[in-house]
């Protein structure tokens, strides 16, 4: 994937350690926390450069910050992957990314039932229990 371009388009620098950062969360199997991606990019960025990192990819909404009921926020690449949720083990933390069927565009159904709203352009949903292992 072209990231230089993709941050270009949003207005941001394509700095090397933003390229390596969207590198690693496209090929990350579940949302990671801002250490755990410190720590995988092994010295490229420094854990406050991390996070305004996520931070302006979150804001550019190239990123989207999950939450999945953790102390921290966690991240996942939103370019070029389709919408899905979490199943999220509240023994262990484990998280599997899940495709829920669901109506075309949830966020439009929302926004007819919503009284205060002129526009929902988003939406979140994941599932909470216990995973296999821990069962």
């Amino acid at each position: 994937m072209e990231y230089h371009a993709l941050l270009r388009g949003a207005g941001l620098r394509a700095t090397p350690g933003r390229v390596a950062l969207l590198t690693l969360l496209s090929r990350a199997a579940a949302p990671l926390t801002a250490t755990e991606i410190e720590k995988k990019l092994k010295g490229k960025m420094n854990q406050v450069t991390v996070y305004r990192a996520v931070e302006a990819l979150a804001a550019s909404g190239i990123v989207r910050r999950v939450n999945l009921e953790h102390d921290h926020a966690h991240f996942e690449l939103v370019h070029g992957r389709e919408h899905h949720h979490h199943a999220v083990c509240r023994s262990c933390g484990r998280v599997e990314d899940i495709e829920v069927p669901h109506a075309a565009r949830p966020e439009q159904e929302a926004l007819k039932r919503a009284t205060q709203f002129a526009a929902l352009d988003s939406y979140a949903l994941d599932f909470f229990g216990t995973c296999k292992a821990c069962a």
